[in-house]
């Protein structure tokens, strides 16, 4: 089983973590939302706050499970050049859990960014197409 979280504050990551879901079939959910017992992939979404990742984030990934989720997709959103995928992945690691190389991060995103663009869909679409 495969399972979608995201942390979101202005929606962006969400809107990216529904068109992923759309693409794999499944519904995407905050991380406040508990995973199944067991996860073959969690697609894992976040993004960049004043040049770093949020609390909550830091908070849910440092207490991802190894022996739950057998390994974590990255993807994330930012208004900048930053990238979320590095800081998650570490914390990820730490705690033993396979991070997949693959991973989607769409840069210069407005706060509450509601629609993607025909090139921002794109990239969704061939992410989905290669972590799967």
């Amino acid at each position: 089983m495969d399972a979608i979280r995201y942390f979101s504050r202005t929606g962006n990551t969400k809107v990216i973590a529904e068109a992923i879901g759309a693409d794999l079939g499944l519904e995407a959910k905050a991380i406040t939302e508990p995973l199944p017992d067991e996860v073959d992939t969690l697609y894992l979404g976040a993004a960049i706050y004043m040049t770093s990742i949020d609390k909550h984030m830091k908070a849910y990934a440092s207490k991802v499970d190894p022996k739950q989720v057998k390994r974590v997709v990255l993807f994330g959103t930012s208004g900048g050049v930053m990238s979320s995928e590095k800081a998650v992945a570490k914390l990820l690691t730490e705690q033993g859990v396979t991070v997949a190389p693959e991973g989607l991060h769409l840069h210069g995103l407005v706060p509450k960014h509601d629609k993607l663009s025909d090139e921002q869909l794109e990239k969704v679409h061939a992410f989905t197409k290669q972590s799967v």
